[in-house]
């Protein structure tokens, strides 16, 4: 079966697409079979970008290594069992569409909270939230005292991702490896980054993810 990455960060501007793109050509770079997947329907930045990069290479005559990407297909509401949703079928198509053909499947989540992206929570073997490296966008990850910047609880999109783990852990399948990434990171060495890299590492023991932070 394929390993399925899910990028997901509930706040838009966060690097979500950006990240996608990354890991997926990296992948396909190492020789991995790599399917996408955009739940981002409205914007579709991962699907430009790749429709962009197979049209260059179109024009210069190269051949690059590029993931396989898949739409969603669409479908028929009368083909729906009793109480079934249209996007959990939707989703289950595409993946299963790219599975067959793929060592890893990477689907893009959109910057708000969807049943797709809920769905996607719970498939994901990998989760990638990357997280802008300010104080201002750490209130995804959990509810933090304005004066004093502790800890107070886990957020509304760590929640999520608990219940999405809880899910996986009912179907006996392997428990989801949480990364969060910081990203934009300034490259002063400035005492908010510290405090920021502290309030990470702290909450990650608390909610269960490993925070990845990039060296400048």
């Amino acid at each position: 079966m394929a390993h399925i990455i899910v990028v997901g960060n509930e706040k838009g501007g966060a690097g979500k697409s950006t990240v996608s793109m990354h890991v997926s050509t990296a992948l396909a770079r190492m020789g991995h079979k790599v399917g996408v997947i955009d739940l981002d329907l409205r914007q579709k930045t991962l699907a430009r970008y790749l429709e962009n990069r197979l049209s260059f290479m179109a024009k210069k005559g190269i051949d690059l290594p590029t993931p396989d990407f898949r739409d969603l297909p669409d479908v028929e509401k009368r083909v729906l069992k009793p109480g079934e949703n249209v996007y959990d079928r939707r989703l289950s198509l595409a993946v299963a569409g790219l599975e067959a053909n793929s060592d890893f499947i990477l689907i893009d989540c959109p910057g708000s909270h969807t049943r797709l992206s809920q769905v996607a929570h719970s498939l994901a073997d990998t989760l990638i939230t990357p997280l802008n490296d300010s104080f201002v966008d750490f209130d995804l990850l959990a509810r933090v005292d304005p004066d004093t910047n502790q800890i107070l609880g886990p957020s509304v999109y760590a929640e999520m991702v608990w219940n999405a783990r809880q899910l996986r852990s009912q179907a006996g399948l392997p428990a989801t490896d949480w990364i969060v990434v910081r990203n934009r990171l300034g490259a002063q060495a400035m005492v908010n980054k510290k405090k920021m890299a502290d309030a990470l590492d702290e909450l990650a023991k608390r909610i269960g993810f490993r925070p990845y932070h990039p060296s400048i």
